[in-house]
């Protein structure tokens, strides 16, 4: 057991990166995404998010990825990374992107439970099959975009890990927003972080933010874009064999 240990420490920390393919946001227009958002997505059993319909081609900016993408959207509670990840899933092409948000299990657990009372006793339960979801996608060909904080080292570890083993180029996504965005956030989809959680959580992101674009061990990219840009953001997956 310490053996196994020891050898799964050393590839977290010591494993070589991702070769760094071509990843660059630009602002230049896109075609609108040939899936319609289906009324009442937002809002049905579940919490409120920003602006899920399509944006406007003329303003939008577009990040091309590599064939089957392993990216992790993170960012401090509040940050609007489960409204990037919702207006992904229901204005892009079905069978592009396989979405994986614990948001989205959250709400069907509160449904079942009848209410969020006691969250804090069950959360273990949406985290698990959180993760038991992502590694069941791991083996596919869709791209990956996986919803997590990522402020904490040893699962950015982890991920890119995972993603390295998978053979997936990982990416990561920082949605870098002000403590007044985050509790506004917070504040639109009807959840407040504790107080004690959110202060954990931006002690994490003030030491990661003036590093956050020298780039992050496993990973092959890591983007840093404000919220207004998560709201007009296209990502871009290339086709097999480019």
């Amino acid at each position: 057991m310490r053996v196994g240990t020891a050898v799964l420490s050393s590839a977290l920390f010591f494993a070589p990166p991702t070769p760094t393919p071509d990843l660059n946001t630009l602002p230049e227009p896109v075609p609108a995404a040939a899936r319609v958002p289906r009324r009442g997505a937002a809002s049905r059993g579940g919490p409120t998010r920003l602006d899920p319909a399509d944006p406007d081609p003329s303003q939008t900016s577009r990040l091309d990825l590599p064939y089957r993408a392993f990216v992790v959207v993170g960012g401090v509670p509040g940050a609007g990374k489960s409204t990037l990840l919702h207006r992904l899933r229901v204005t892009s092409p079905r069978g592009v992107f396989s979405v994986r948000d614990p948001e989205d299990i959250r709400t069907r657990w509160e449904r079942l439970l009848g209410g969020r009372r006691g969250y804090r006793f069950w959360r273990p339960l949406v985290y698990l099959e959180h993760y038991i979801r992502l590694l069941l996608a791991l083996p596919g060909r869709k791209t990956i975009v996986l919803h997590d904080t990522a402020t904490r080292g040893w699962a950015r570890r982890l991920l890119g890990l995972l993603a390295r083993l998978s053979r997936r180029p990982a990416m990561l996504l920082w949605l870098n927003v002000s403590l007044a965005e985050s509790l506004d956030g917070q504040r639109i989809r009807g959840r407040k972080v504790p107080e004690r959680t959110l202060r954990r959580h931006w002690r994490r992101w003030s030491r990661l933010r003036p590093v956050a674009e020298d780039g992050e061990p496993g990973f092959a990219a890591v983007h840093t874009i404000t919220r207004d840009v998560a709201r007009r953001i296209v990502l871009a997956p290339a086709e097999r064999g480019r």
